[in-house]
């Protein structure tokens, strides 16, 4: 077991939760997010009700708070998944929220992408987070 602050609970460490939390940590002190603003295991039907599914991280835009256009979305898998079922996951996501920033984590291998008009773009990092 071990705390996520974020959901101010002891989880199980499974290794999907072990992905998740180290990015969850290098979101706070690297990226310097502050943790009020992220949410683990956030379901959907939060946003949509009736709507199924979690996803894995989400941090809020703090210029709007509104949920469905998050700053970042993070999907978390163990090294179990390829990157396409990955994608193909977080592409069901992307019709209800419509993020600034999106990682797909498996296990060290961490992709990141970045809104550029309508579509998203691969990019070799985020930065730092800033309220504009």
């Amino acid at each position: 077991m071990l705390y996520d602050k974020t959901r101010e609970k002891p989880v199980a460490l499974t290794p999907e939760e072990a992905v998740r939390q180290t990015l969850v940590n290098w979101l706070i002190e690297k990226l310097k997010v502050p943790e009020s603003l992220i949410r683990t295991e956030f379901a959907l039907s939060q946003l949509v009700p009736g709507e199924k599914g979690r996803l894995d991280i989400i941090v809020a835009n703090p210029n709007s708070m509104d949920l469905t256009e998050p700053w970042l979305l993070a999907e978390c898998k163990a090294g179990k998944t390829d990157l396409q079922s990955l994608e193909a996951q977080v592409n069901k996501y992307l019709r209800i929220v419509r993020p600034l920033h999106i990682v797909l984590a498996i296990g060290n291998e961490w992709h990141f992408l970045s809104k550029n008009g309508k579509n998203y773009e691969i990019v070799s990092e985020l930065a730092l987070f800033t309220i504009l």
